[in-house]
């Protein structure tokens, strides 16, 4: 019987399934043990007990009939023995007893021939007197075994084919239930398979469904499930395959690029429409790689194929219609264990990149010359734009220092002013005192009323030009200080306390009074110059562009000690800057106010005499209508390393 004939059978038939045969098979082995085991320990069990009934009749006899035999037996009654002997036999189990008395014998029954169970028992007569008793003869009594064994056989094999007519019913509707649940849904499940086609896919598989031996859903009805969203995927995979493969099959034909494939013996058994045309060959041709002419020149493509491994970037260039193409050929090969396959590879017509690469690299060198002409127009633009970057730095420097000049010397007039007032006062007061005195009319009173002027007008000449002193002495440190970049050890409190006194003509325009806070015993071992600069850029600062609408302007100056830092916080209360402008503010040349006096170098200066001069750091926060906080973090002793300008 062929496998079709036996598929079709097994559906209709369940006599043909072969799990269901070998299910039936193994149920029969597994119930055959289990009813041997279990009839035998039965036939254990009622052996045990048959013997035990007969060693029980035995005892019965001894314990029970054997007085009333002695007792007949003594009274030479022998026709009540006989009788009860008689009735003792018809006893179940009791087939033989003997009743022996000297030269007297009584018997009843049959007597057993083969392996009799044999119960002897003395025949003892209780006289008249307490505790005496008398042997009067002995009673035997036998039993056939055959009787059991013939018994037991019966019941073994009466059990043994009660169970085997049950497990074979059992088994025939196990065969039944197994064939309509199982076989005949799983037949159905491959049956679909072996007719499920991609190109023509079949409607939904569906089980058939018995309520009396199945569930609603069990593991069948999820293996047909399964099998749907497989043959569903295999249907979505032949399509996207099948799609996939024209589109393939239509880039090959309309692509300028070359497709092919070689044997192990470089015979090319497959090449696309674009290269048969380039080529000159026929669809069914297969020539050899070698004896193609266009090919036959390409040493490199050749020596590559020769080696039989992967390759890439193999540059060629191929006469196609009297004219040049350039193409990179790259290709894999393909190996079945040790066994060489062949190439498949691509050739990609790179004829107008190869041009325009030409093209660019003559453009290249044309760009070259003219990049380096205006390189070194642009090294001599630099070089100047340096130089006057220099100049106008020096010139904010010279500019600020002008500015101070000018405060200076306004503010230096005031006191000047008063000590010639002062003198005149005193020249006129000595000159009256003369006159008087020469004319002989100086009274005491007058006398007094001239020396009292001429001691005030002194006081005020003296504290006057004591002031005006000052204020050189300070314009002239700070003066110093700005124009030197000199290394020295000096008092911070000092040196800004005289910076704030020199900046006062420019101060109180505003007016503001800068406050200073720190300790006076603080010193720096660095450029007490460039620390000035800084400090008068950032006041300077605060007064051109801080304090427009600020009604009560406040400047706060605070320096301390931080391990080897010193760490000065500059801080006013003017409109602040927004965040967008927090880089630029440090631009050169970057200023709210051109045309109107502002350079844009002030806090680019600040920030690189910070970092260059004085190696620290600086850092700002601010927020419209907050103020600005600069926070300069400057080393209390400048490294040696550093070579200031004297």
């Amino acid at each position: 019987m062929n496998r079709s004939q036996q598929f079709e059978d097994s559906i209709h038939n369940p006599y043909f399934s072969v799990i269901g045969r070998r299910i039936i098979l193994i149920m029969i082995v597994l119930s055959g043990i289990v009813t041997l085991l279990m009839t035998f320990v039965q036939l254990y069990w009622d052996y045990d007990k048959e013997f035990n009934a007969v060693n029980a009749r035995h005892q019965e006899i001894k314990t029970v009939h054997a007085d009333t035999l002695a007792a007949s037996l003594w009274a030479f009654d022998l026709t009540l023995l006989q009788e009860r002997l008689e009735g003792l036999v018809n006893l179940p189990g009791i087939d033989y007893i003997q009743v022996t008395s000297g030269r007297y014998q009584f018997t009843a029954g049959k007597k057993v021939e083969k392996g009799p169970i044999i119960s002897n028992y003395a025949l003892t007569y209780h006289t008249m007197q307490p505790d005496t008793y008398e042997t009067i003869g002995t009673i035997q009594v036998e039993s056939d075994p055959h009787q059991i064994y013939n018994y037991l056989l019966k019941q073994f094999f009466i059990t043994l084919g009660m169970n085997a007519f049950k497990t074979l019913i059992v088994c025939y509707f196990v065969l039944l239930v197994f064939h309509h649940s199982v076989n005949r849904r799983v037949f159905a499940i491959a049956q679909y398979l072996r007719k499920y086609n991609p190109r023509h896919p079949a409607k939904t598989l569906t089980l058939e469904h018995n309520k009396w031996i199945m569930n609603e859903e069990d593991e069948l009805d999820w293996l047909a499930e399964e099998s749907n969203k497989i043959t569903d995927n295999v249907t979505t995979l032949y399509r996207t395959i099948k799609f996939e493969q024209e589109r393939l099959s239509d880039f090959t034909h309309v692509s300028s690029d070359w497709l092919w494939e070689t044997d192990e013996h470089n015979t090319l058994t497959y090449c696309s429409e674009m290269m048969l045309r380039s080529l000159h060959l026929e669809f069914n041709q297969h020539p050899d790689i070698t004896s193609i002419d266009l090919l036959s020149q390409c040493k490199t493509l050749l020596n590559m194929l020769k080696q039989r491994q992967d390759f890439a970037k193999c540059e060629e260039c191929i006469v196609v219609n009297d004219q040049p193409n350039y193409f990179i050929f790259q290709a894999i090969a393909r190996f079945d264990q040790d066994k060489f396959l062949g190439f498949r590879g691509t050739a990609i017509n790179i004829t107008d990149l190869k041009l325009a690469q030409l093209e660019v690299e003559s453009w290249n060198q044309k760009l070259e010359l003219i990049v380096a002409k205006r390189t070194r127009a642009l090294e001599q633009s630099m070089e100047r734009l340096q130089e006057t970057q220099e100049q106008l730095v020096e010139s904010e420097k010279l500019a600020a220092l002008g500015g101070l000049v000018a405060g200076v010397a306004h503010e230096v007039n005031t006191p000047l002013g008063i000590a010639v007032t002062a003198t005149s006062v005193i020249k006129e007061s000595t000159g009256s005192l003369k006159t008087a005195f020469d004319n002989q009319t100086l009274t005491s009173t007058q006398f007094s009323e001239l020396i009292s002027r001429l001691t005030q007008s002194s006081d005020m000449l003296e504290n006057n030009l004591n002031r005006a002193a000052k204020l050189i002495r300070d314009f002239k440190q700070t003066a110093v200080d700005q124009v030197s970049e000199s290394r020295s050890e000096f008092a911070i409190k000092q040196v800004l306390d005289a910076l704030i006194a020199s900046l006062h003509p420019e101060t109180r325009k505003v007016p503001v009074s800068p406050e200073l806070e720190g300790d006076d015993t603080l010193t720096m071992n660095s450029l007490p110059g460039v620390l000035t600069q800084i400090l008068s850029n950032l006041i300077m600062n605060s007064i051109n562009h801080a304090f427009t609408h600020q009604q009560t302007p406040q400047i706060h100056v605070e320096f301390s000690q931080q391990d080897d830092n010193i760490v000065i916080h500059y801080r006013d209360n003017g409109e602040g800057i927004e965040k967008s402008l927090h880089q630029r503010i440090f631009e050169p040349f970057y200023t709210t106010k051109r045309g109107k006096g502002g350079s844009g170098l002030g806090l680019n200066l600040v920030f690189n005499l910070v970092k260059q001069k004085l190696k620290g750091d600086l850092e700002f926060e601010s927020e419209p209508g907050q103020g600005v906080h600069f926070t300069l973090i400057l080393p209390k002793s400048l490294p040696q390393d550093v070579n200031p300008t004297p």
